[in-house]
């Protein structure tokens, strides 16, 4: 059995299967194998995006210094964007306004060990009910087993409204670190 000479142009069926096994091939391993590289490439470049979280107007926030010593709490839904997912959750902070231009947010969570914290008017002090962590208004350390000073979070004046950036830090370690 010798070799069928093909005159006509046309290919052989053998042919047809190799090319087109060829083509199904590398579809299927560009369509797999891209995301796959993509996700180990930039996976670890890739970030959630941060956003200021609106608090409200400024001038809804009492003034913490005049004429008594107090902070404002507030709560707010925390908007977050991982990817293509926006969730929102709702979280609360502690509000130092000196003057319209001067205000401090403060995260809600001990730096001790992750506990909320709360508002002694009395002693005017912040106080942490697991251990005994006092802070100031102003958020230093008066006394307790804290290894740092209350966390300041980001915060921004825009259109004479306030905006916070929350953000979890390390509890137990006197440094600020970012967690997720």
């Amino acid at each position: 059995m010798g070799k069928k000479n093909n005159k006509s142009g046309s290919i052989s069926r053998r042919t047809f299967f190799r090319s087109a096994a060829a083509a199904i091939g590398s579809f299927l391993t560009l369509m797999i194998g891209y995301p796959l590289v993509d996700s180990i490439v930039s996976g670890s470049k890739k970030v959630a995006k941060r956003a200021f979280n609106k608090l409200g107007p400024l001038s809804s926030i009492h003034n913490s210094f005049k004429p008594v010593l107090q902070p404002t709490k507030m709560s707010f839904s925390k908007i977050n964007h991982d990817a293509f997912v926006t969730t929102s959750e709702p979280e609360q902070v502690w509000i130092i306004k000196k003057s319209t231009d001067d205000v401090k947010v403060f995260s809600p969570v001990c730096p001790h060990l992750g506990c909320r914290y709360n508002w002694d008017g009395e002693r005017k002090l912040f106080v942490c009910p697991c251990h005994n962590s006092v802070f100031t208004i102003e958020g230093k350390v008066v006394s307790g087993p804290a290894p740092r000073g209350l966390d300041e979070l980001p915060s921004e004046i825009r259109d004479e409204s306030l905006y916070v950036e929350y953000e979890k830090f390390e509890a137990g370690i006197p440094d600020k670190i970012i967690t997720d």
